[in-house]
């Protein structure tokens, strides 16, 4: 494949790309690692989005509750 086609090629996810040493400094390095972080960063906010939207445990709802309870009375301590 040519290196300009390459350069543009939208790349699947869960490829391994192999980069030559020779291109490392070049701005198709850079490009591919700049796409695959803003690919990784989107699917863990996406990943903690629905996190988020489960309920807690009982359990973990009391705690959450206590730290609460105990943070402000340390705010309001100090």
């Amino acid at each position: 494949m040519p290196m300009a086609r390459a350069a543009v090629e939208d790349w699947p996810e869960g490829y391994i790309i192999v980069v030559p040493h020779a291109w490392r400094g070049d701005n198709l390095w850079t490009d591919m690692q700049s796409q695959a972080q803003a690919r990784i960063g989107q699917t863990l906010r996406e990943m903690y989005a629905e996190l988020l939207q489960q309920p807690l445990s009982p359990g973990l709802e009391r705690l959450a509750r206590q730290i609460e309870a105990k943070s402000e009375r340390l705010l309001h301590d100090s």
